[in-house]
């Protein structure tokens, strides 16, 4: 028996991500780490992330984060994707989105997804 796996590609998550119910951010800043909610959109393989004005990071150059989007109450239900990457100083992405929020656009460098819907042995 191989072992078993709840990884899967995340481009079967799009729908999530597309409409995300829960999306948070995590940062260092200063010594600390911290981790906030945040408000992601998606337009193609764009992402944007708005954050309070009053939560770092409020730099005017390229920060290092963790995105998390993830859903279910239930364990069978849970599913979710983190990306490591950059957040950019950007505007906010077309109309229709929070114009109070501090807009941010998102450079993912890698991704890791999972479905615990999808539980299954991997090869």
């Amino acid at each position: 028996m191989g072992r078993v796996t709840q990884r899967v590609d995340p481009s079967r998550l799009d729908g999530l991500v597309a409409r995300p119910p829960r999306a948070a951010i995590a940062f260092v800043h200063g010594a600390c780490a911290e981790a906030v909610p945040v408000a992601l959109r998606r337009e193609g393989e764009r992402i944007w992330i708005g954050v309070d004005p009053s939560v770092p990071p409020a730099s005017e150059t390229s920060v290092p984060v963790v995105v998390l989007v993830d859903d279910g109450r239930y364990w069978f239900e849970l599913r979710a994707i983190t990306w490591r990457g950059h957040l950019l100083p950007e505007a906010a992405p077309g109309t229709g989105v929070p114009t109070e929020l501090r807009w941010f656009e998102f450079l993912a460098e890698s991704s890791v997804s999972w479905d615990f819907g999808m539980l299954r042995e991997a090869p």
